[in-house]
């Protein structure tokens, strides 16, 4: 039914719906790496639980977010979504930057969480259904890529305001804003996926919208109506799949949230100041993008899952050598090194299929759906990552802590290559039965 999609070369038009569903995914790597940075200068007396409990508003926000308008997405439509998340983002990302106090911030910071994980569950899906099969994972792998270079965005940004004086941390947030509304006006010439009219039963406007995006001449005689039901997820036919995808991530987000929101704290525990290590949380958010880049290089080739497996073992060897040098020779000619292999390592593999996997073992009907509760579960894994990384910290030692997030880089390396699929190449017709 869509193969002229499927065998179709990447066009511009491709490559117009990957950078703006890219978008959302920049956002997030902006948004969250930002906040480790503005807790450096915030007005506020905070405590350590405070600190704490900003950094996880947002991942909270992102569990609701992700599951709710995952499912929204596969019964109202992809566009719908796709284009209300973007408004929803500008708004609490501004009222994040005129808040007065701290609860104010936090809420804020909670709400803009809901929007981002909406677009986490919309964004990815857009990709994967207009994408030809044999370049899908490397056009998924962008969105991936999208949250390093937001990162390295916001590590930069943050790095250039500290010296302005105590209103940066409002600019900071500010400068969110910008590349929000462009995406949102942009976004209105994407059309909706064909794949979900046809399963609307609406041959018609499934045919037109192939025509829209690259001239096809295929037309969709019939359409069989589908339901989206959320428990198709944990059916005997899907529950493999749910739970391969939702682990996976889950121990991903775990690991790799605390690097991202504590590492320029780690870094100042070994003597260097606030602005060397926003500074050098940059050079590693920027050498984290050369490992998505050989991650778009190789996915289409390589394949998912013996990417995923490298992925985790990397960082399971990165971790396990920081912790040990921490302990015996705390030294940033060490540390960054170090940071910067596991950075690679992760965006190498996992942290590129986790766009992936949701998208290609689900049929059209609950893709949405399992984007965004695979979403939920990962920013469940990245708050239970942040506070047992908090009171390992405090009661074994910073050493300890690393060697905790190691042994979880372990386990999803062997949940990876005992549940782990292969999915390179195919339809997403042919990729439905798990």
């Amino acid at each position: 039914m869509f193969e002229s999609i499927d065998n179709s070369p990447i066009k511009k038009v491709h490559l117009r719906i990957t950078a703006l569903s890219s978008g959302g995914s920049f956002l997030d790597g902006y948004d969250i790496s930002i906040i480790s940075i503005a807790v450096l200068v915030l007005p506020f007396s905070l405590t350590s639980i405070d600190i704490t409990l900003l950094l996880g508003s947002t991942l909270l926000g992102m569990v609701f977010g992700g599951v709710f308008i995952g499912y929204l997405t596969d019964i109202k439509g992809r566009r719908y979504i796709y284009l209300w998340d973007m408004a929803f983002f500008i708004l609490f990302t501004f009222l994040t930057a005129i808040s007065f106090t701290f609860v104010q911030l936090l809420v804020f910071r909670l709400l803009l969480g809901i929007a981002i994980g909406a677009d986490y569950a919309i964004s990815p899906t857009i990709i994967a259904e207009f994408a030809p099969a044999r370049h899908r994972g490397k056009l998924l792998s962008f969105s991936g890529a999208a949250w390093f270079i937001g990162a390295f965005a916001a590590y930069g940004i943050g790095a250039a305001l500290i010296p302005t004086g105590s209103d940066s941390w409002k600019f900071m947030f500010l400068v969110g804003i910008i590349p929000a509304v462009i995406i949102m006006v942009m976004r209105q010439g994407v059309p909706e996926s064909p794949r979900w009219l046809a399963n609307q039963g609406n041959a018609a406007d499934a045919t037109n919208s192939m025509k829209e995006i690259d001239n096809s001449t295929a037309v969709i005689i019939s359409a069989k109506v589908r339901k989206t039901k959320f428990s198709d997820l944990f059916s005997k036919k899907y529950i493999a799949a749910t739970f391969f995808v939702s682990i996976f991530w889950f121990i991903l987000d775990a690991v790799t949230y605390v690097i991202a929101l504590y590492g320029p704290t780690i870094l100042t525990q070994i003597g260097i100041s606030s602005d060397a290590a926003s500074r050098y949380a940059t050079l590693i958010a920027l050498m984290a993008i050369i490992g998505a880049v050989i991650a778009i290089v190789l996915i289409d080739r390589s394949g998912r899952k013996n990417l995923t497996s490298v992925g985790f073992a990397g960082m399971f060897v990165t971790l396990i050598a920081a912790a040990a040098v921490f302990r015996y020779f705390p030294d940033i000619m060490f540390i960054v090194p170090l940071f910067v292999i596991f950075e690679i390592s992760q965006e190498l593999g996992p942290g590129i299929t986790s766009s992936i996997y949701p998208q290609e073992l689900y049929p059209t009907e609950i893709r949405s759906t399992a984007q965004g509760f695979a979403t939920t579960v990962s920013r469940i894994g990245a708050l239970a990552g942040i506070f047992s990384f908090a009171i390992v910290k405090d009661i074994y030692g910073l050493a300890i802590a690393l060697v905790f997030l190691g042994l979880l880089s372990a386990l999803g390396f062997v949940i990876t290559l005992l549940l782990g699929k292969e999915t390179k190449g195919k339809s997403l017709e042919d990729l439905s039965d798990y």
